[in-house]
């Protein structure tokens, strides 16, 4: 993506090529992963945020200004995930330094670029002239809702009195329930939707792929369910937790109701992209899968061949980040620990 201030970006020479191909009909490059996805399984990113977007009106030719806005306005995070990384967690900052020293230079790279990103003044100086034309606007961190920033930011939106014509949405971990400012503040809105991200539904996988409590993050999302908000859960699948999809997305139906589930395929770090995984295991898995929501979503697994050097890459890392966490993949995932040695 262009990386550069918010107008820059808005009336870029790309984003304008992108909106004129869209516009025309045309697949163009930039989406080359949705477009790949398609061919395969029911919907892809794309096509899911058309869908939010038509939801809440926002269709039509791009004006001057965007009405939609989604805003990653801090890394500061309690989760050190796997599938994760320094730009989106400050929970990896001690395992990215000893990547780093080892001779990983993404890891360098991750380091010399975010560090810690608490608050970004500049970037919200940018966005308050928009705050007019806004009705979507869509926070993700980190976790958004530990930032020490954020009540002073929906201060901020509420006091320019546009509040009122803005949809809010808020990504989160599930790990903080409301309080009192939050329902104070969330009220000046004109809707309020919470979207928690669930990568697994039992305590042993959730504090293997996220480092959380899972029985934590159940009683928030009990809390958060009293709440005069929307809430909808996204699931991130990677090859950490695909083999597990029908409990997942069973899970996920129950608790948030069909149509408030959706899902993402980790593209990045590439070695966690399930598609890399062995095509007999791949294969395994969904002859194995009985779930219909799961038929869905599985075939993303095929969009791409196998690719031996990124299995590989995630075998070593799996082990790496054992070693570091203190934890071993044959207690914590057995079933992923057997299907890794029978096709590693």
């Amino acid at each position: 993506m262009v990386k550069e201030t918010v107008d820059g970006a808005y009336q870029s020479e790309q984003f304008q090529d992108i909106r004129a191909s869209l516009q025309r009909g045309q697949q163009h490059p930039a989406c080359v992963t949705c477009w790949r996805t398609e061919k395969h399984a029911d919907r892809s990113p794309r096509t899911a945020y058309t869908q939010r977007m038509k939801e809440q009106g926002i269709v039509g030719t791009a004006g001057d200004h965007p009405r939609s806005m989604t805003w990653a306005f801090s890394n500061t995070c309690n989760f050190a995930c796997r599938t994760c990384f320094l730009q989106y967690s400050t929970g990896w900052m001690r395992e990215t330094r000893l990547l780093a020293e080892q001779g990983d230079q993404q890891m360098q790279s991750d380091l010399e670029r975010f560090e810690k990103q608490p608050w970004d003044q500049i970037r919200l100086d940018e966005v308050l002239p928009h705050l007019p034309h806004l009705e979507h606007l869509e926070l993700f961190g980190g976790e958004t809702l530990i930032s020490t920033k954020l009540p002073q930011l929906l201060e901020t939106i509420v006091s320019s009195g546009h509040a009122g014509h803005i949809d809010l949405v808020l990504t989160t971990n599930g790990s903080q329930p409301p309080k009192p400012w939050m329902t104070k503040l969330f009220a000046q809105f004109r809707s309020v939707q919470l979207t928690f991200s669930i990568d697994a539904v039992t305590e042993d996988t959730f504090r293997y792929v996220r480092t959380g409590d899972w029985q934590r993050v159940q009683e928030s999302i009990d809390q958060w369910f009293k709440q005069e908000v929307r809430r909808r859960c996204t699931i991130t699948f990677s090859t950490l937790n695909v083999w597990d999809c029908d409990r997942i997305m069973s899970w996920c139906d129950r608790r948030f109701a069909l149509g408030n589930v959706n899902y993402n395929w980790v593209e990045q770090p590439a070695m966690y992209n399930a598609v890399n995984m062995p095509e007999d295991m791949k294969h395994h898995i969904m002859k194995q899968s009985t779930y219909w929501h799961s038929r869905q979503v599985l075939p993303n697994m095929f969009t791409q061949p196998h690719n031996a050097k990124l299995w590989q890459d995630f075998v070593k890392r799996t082990a790496w980040l054992d070693q570091s966490r203190s934890q071993t993949l044959e207690k914590f995932m057995p079933e992923l620990y057997e299907l890794i040695n029978r096709w590693s």
